[in-house]
């Protein structure tokens, strides 16, 4: 079952069980086992078919020679963390991250907490198409979910109390049935927060879906006003991206959100992806080093420059104190801790006018042509900012980015400024490219 389609850029991903399944998962462990030639950490979320591919992932893993540590459900932070504890060669993740319950797949990190780079996926992608395993004894199996939980808790709460000593708040946490539900409300609990539980299960609900937007989200805000509570937090299923409403029920943004992140642990040293707003360095005062869209990218170049804060604004979020993988474990905790000053926070920041457009071409060959005759021409007519994917440039008071899609033959535009006229100026230009 060679099944290559469900190698992406930055994991592994599949429909459940056609493309992902017990059979995959052996092999791609075996394919694991060989590169990584140590101690391997395995962990998965809550969903249904996790349990049986973990159990086919570690026996290939262990084929291959490799010692495995099992450290049980939990999100993908606490794998990566696990991971550096046990001084592993890598750990991984079963899940599909906001994907649909009926997908599942793997997510590869490092000995230091990151994702893997796209040359490392592909580099275990190519052994298990070849089937170039190695062949030595049976690696030995240990199952530390108890023990490790405990150091996971323990570690969270000692890195929150370097900014917070305790959260006074009342917070309604939807942690739609997954991950987190095993470590997030018991720490909101034993920081001292007022909680009310939604989806907190350990288990698989479709009902649920699992991509934490404003639009599956937003029935949260009624429950926030009935019991006068102060914000709302949750997590996507494996726990890696956070989302949250004020007090108010206000939808906080991504952008938002990093920034309010930002301020509240004082970061001096910030690493953010190219579409993220002019806002966080506006805010923060400071320069805010810019890489390609993409968590992988991301932390690669905040480990590089040693930050203290990284993200982006699709919700992840990575605290390098903690963890090198996005944590929105501790972004939750972290945004409980300032609730009550968030709409006041969110008055005082910047505000902006954002334009968004996409321009469709019939294949990615044309899209592709596109982009090198408008980064030529942005190149030499503007102030560029970044050019590290797509371009992102200066337009009188406008910031605009022209991005090509990573898997459509598209082009996305978005411009924002705090002038209005200049905003809408700026996409009236960039629509000039288009003709």
């Amino acid at each position: 079952m060679d099944n290559p389609q469900v190698f992406n850029n930055y994991d592994i991903r599949g429909a459940c069980p056609k493309e992902v399944n017990e059979e995959l998962a052996e092999r791609l462990g075996k394919a694991i086992g060989t590169h990584a030639e140590g101690l391997v950490v395995v962990g998965g979320d809550t969903r249904d078919t996790t349990p049986n591919l973990k159990k086919s992932l570690i026996e290939g893993i262990r084929l291959c020679g490799c010692d495995v540590i099992d450290v049980g459900t939990g999100p993908t932070d606490l794998i990566a963390v696990a991971g550096t504890h046990y001084g592993a060669k890598m750990s991984v993740m079963v899940t599909a991250s906001h994907h649909g319950w009926n997908r599942n797949g793997f997510k590869l990190m490092y000995k230091k907490g990151n994702g893997f780079s796209n040359e490392d996926l592909a580099a275990v992608k190519k052994i298990y198409i070849k089937k170039s395993f190695v062949k030595s004894g049976e690696g030995a199996y240990e199952n530390r979910a108890g023990e490790f939980k405990k150091e996971y808790l323990n570690r969270v709460v000692s890195c929150f109390k370097k900014h917070f000593s305790s959260i006074d708040a009342k917070v309604v946490v939807d942690c739609a049935n997954g991950a987190t539900s095993i470590v997030l409300p018991e720490l909101l609990c034993e920081l001292s927060a007022e909680v009310i539980k939604i989806n907190c299960e350990t288990k698989q609900d479709e009902s649920i879906n699992p991509e934490p937007d404003n639009g599956n989200r937003c029935y949260l805000t009624n429950i926030l006003k009935e019991n006068n509570a102060d914000i709302v937090v949750g997590c996507d299923i494996d726990g890696d991206r956070v989302f949250a409403y004020d007090s108010n029920g206000w939808w906080i943004t991504g952008d938002e959100i990093f920034t309010i992140l930002a301020k509240a642990i004082d970061a001096k040293k910030i690493t953010a992806s190219l579409d993220t707003s002019t806002m966080l360095s506006d805010v923060m005062a400071t320069d805010v080093t810019l890489t390609r869209v993409g968590d992988i990218f991301v932390s690669k170049k905040a480990i590089e420059n040693n930050s203290d804060f990284l993200g982006e604004p699709n919700g992840h979020y990575a605290f390098p104190e903690f963890s090198w993988y996005n944590s929105g474990t501790f972004a939750a905790l972290i945004l409980c801790a300032v609730a009550k000053k968030i709409p006041k926070i969110l008055e005082n920041f910047p505000k902006y006018t954002t334009i968004s457009k996409k321009f469709e071409f019939a294949d990615n060959n044309e899209k592709i042509t596109k982009m090198e005759d408008i980064t030529a021409i942005v190149d030499k007519k503007y102030e560029m900012i970044s050019d590290l994917d797509g371009v992102k440039y200066k337009n009188k008071g406008a910031v605009v980015l022209i991005r090509p899609s990573g898997t459509k033959a598209l082009i996305r535009v978005s411009a924002e400024g705090k002038n209005k006229k200049e905003v809408i100026e700026s996409v009236d230009s960039v629509s000039t490219f288009f003709k």
